[in-house]
């Protein structure tokens, strides 16, 4: 009879056990802790992921160009402000989009542009003025149904000594200015004058649309 209870309680206390063991190796809690750790790796992927794609926005250049193009059927005039120092020269360059970029592509930064320059816009550029006013410039617009790209360009490298060491003084080396851009890539065999060096400095940009389209006419636009 003692023998008998003895296996009994054997028997009891074997399923306990096997009952607790089942909780402890439960697939179900262990499912849901590993979707928790997943879900805490994803939360630090996503900080982490955040935190590079503000690291990658552009830093703010070391100089401000704030220019406006107001188009009138064939005029374009061109003027703003800067804090560049009075007599810098500033050059502009009008590119023709490619007859078969659209207003979505040319919007969306994807649309290439000719390399010819139109004739009348070679060697243009205007200047900055006593009090930091740009020089206002009317260019000629050449056909009034072609979409352009047109550049605004500062190279700090390309000023005259004067105007080099102020810029200096105002903001430090000339090579490791805040924003810096490369203008052109470094060519050798096709530049003289910059060789196996590239060009870098600030460059602002305009679209301009057809004039039977929005944004093509009677209208101000502001350089980004």
């Amino acid at each position: 009879m003692c023998r008998n209870r003895l296996v009994f309680v054997l028997l009891v206390s074997s399923c306990f056990f096997l009952t607790a063991c089942r909780v402890v190796f439960d697939p179900f809690a262990q499912n849901a802790e590993q979707k928790e750790i997943q879900k805490e790796h994803r939360q630090k992927a996503d900080v982490q992921e955040q935190e590079e794609v503000v690291q990658e926005e552009p830093e703010e250049p070391a100089f401000n160009i704030d220019a406006s193009l107001t188009l009138n059927g064939e005029n374009m005039v061109l003027s703003g402000n800067t804090d560049l120092p009075a007599d810098t020269l500033l050059t502009i360059s009008l590119k023709p989009y490619k007859g078969n970029a659209t207003v979505k592509d040319i919007e969306g930064h994807t649309a290439g542009t000719l390399n010819e320059v139109p004739a009348n816009i070679v060697g243009i550029g205007t200047s900055v003025e006593e009090g930091g006013a740009l020089a206002t410039k009317t260019l000629q617009r050449p056909d009034t149904s072609t979409r352009y790209k047109l550049e605004l360009l500062f190279e700090p490298a390309g000023q005259e000594e004067e105007i080099k060491q102020q810029l200096i003084e105002q903001a430090g080396n000339l090579d490791e200015l805040a924003g810096l851009q490369v203008l052109k890539e470094a060519d050798s065999e096709k530049s003289m004058t910059h060789g196996d060096e590239a060009v870098k400095g600030y460059i602002q940009t305009v679209n301009i649309m057809k004039a039977d389209e929005e944004n093509g006419d009677g209208v101000t636009l502001e350089f980004e």
